[in-house]
């Protein structure tokens, strides 16, 4: 019933009530052991002579930073695509990718930038059936450049660089609806607007190892309208 309810108030077919809130904090438990910085060779001048692996960041009691997180209901979409995430961007700085992990809807243009003063590489990919296939591949010669890039499709994007800094990733999830965050430092996240209904809430993070699988959560909570409801998780790594 409150699913039904939910999709009405998506539909517009029905008296519009206040939208509620997702809010949480993610954790790691038993803290992981962080992992061991890149030594690197190339381009030294540039990038240092290591690199912090951003695959699994950890603060203070377990904070899990940068996990994506959603929360949708079965059959549930807008009527009409969500409006572009405003102000979207992807850097690379001290040859890595800024941010590491970003969320955004579909349509958006994200700005593609690099302010290393040396060549950089753009090359996402999204899984299909296990494979991964090339969503596009753009060469960074020249700092200062800015290639805007419209993201149509929804979907999860994994970027490396082929110039040669093999150590650089990132992700880009693409969502056809509006219901996302990605959580902060203290792993903080919060996911507002949501008519009253019963949702799942996905919790993505990143593969901890080069051509592992990211590792999800899963959790089902009821959203009242003009409330708060708290979905906390933890990871076992």
């Amino acid at each position: 019933m409150r699913v039904a309810l939910a999709a009405a108030l998506v539909l517009g077919s029905g008296p519009a009530l206040a939208g509620g809130t997702v809010t949480g904090v993610v954790r790691a438990a038993p803290l992981p052991a962080p992992p061991a910085a890149v030594k690197i060779a190339e381009d030294a001048s540039v990038c240092g002579k290591e690199a912090a692996v951003d695959r699994l960041v950890v603060g203070p009691d377990g904070a899990l930073a940068n996990v994506v997180v959603s929360v949708s209901a079965k059959g549930v979409r807008p009527p009409q695509p969500p409006p572009p995430t405003a102000k979207a961007s992807l850097d690379q700085v001290g040859c890595r990718y800024t941010p590491h992990v970003q969320a955004v809807t579909v349509g958006t243009t994200v700005a593609v930038l690099n302010n290393d003063a040396l060549p950089h590489n753009v090359h996402p990919t999204a899984d299909s059936d296990g494979r991964p296939i090339t969503v596009f591949n753009v060469a960074m010669p020249f700092k200062g450049q800015n290639l805007p890039t419209v993201l149509r499709r929804p979907g999860v994007l994994k970027l490396r660089c082929d110039a040669g800094h093999t150590w650089m990733s990132a992700y880009i999830h693409v969502f056809d609806h509006p219901h996302f965050a990605v959580t902060d430092a203290r792993g903080r996240f919060s996911v507002k607007d949501l008519p009253p209904g019963r949702y799942t809430v996905e919790y993505w993070h990143e593969p901890l190892a080069d051509g592992g699988k990211s590792v999800v959560k899963t959790a089902t909570v009821e959203v009242g309208a003009d409330t708060t409801t708290t979905a906390d998780a933890t990871f076992t790594f």
